[in-house]
């Protein structure tokens, strides 16, 4: 199992990017985690790009969180960009 603990930027589809810091495990074909976001209304926005510091993106869906929380549950699509 890889992971990756950090940093990270996510990134609109209009461009508009949010430093995060991400918590991200990769199991075999899959992986998922969470980021801390604050102050982010992820409400209509689901589909965006993860942008590691080094460079290396991703594509994932923003997942639920509980009101009072500012961690969302991310789903990766294709290769992580970690491992």
């Amino acid at each position: 199992m890889s992971r990756y603990r950090g940093p990270a930027t996510l990134i609109g589809s209009d461009g508009d990017e949010i430093e995060v810091y991400v918590d991200l495990r990769a199991k075999q074909r899959e992986w998922s985690g969470t980021a801390t976001i604050g102050d982010f209304d992820a409400s209509g926005a689901h589909d965006q790009t993860l942008r590691l510091p080094d460079g290396r993106e991703a594509q994932v869906t923003l997942g639920g969180s509980a009101a009072w929380s500012d961690v969302i549950t991310l789903v990766g699509s294709g290769p992580p960009p970690f491992a």
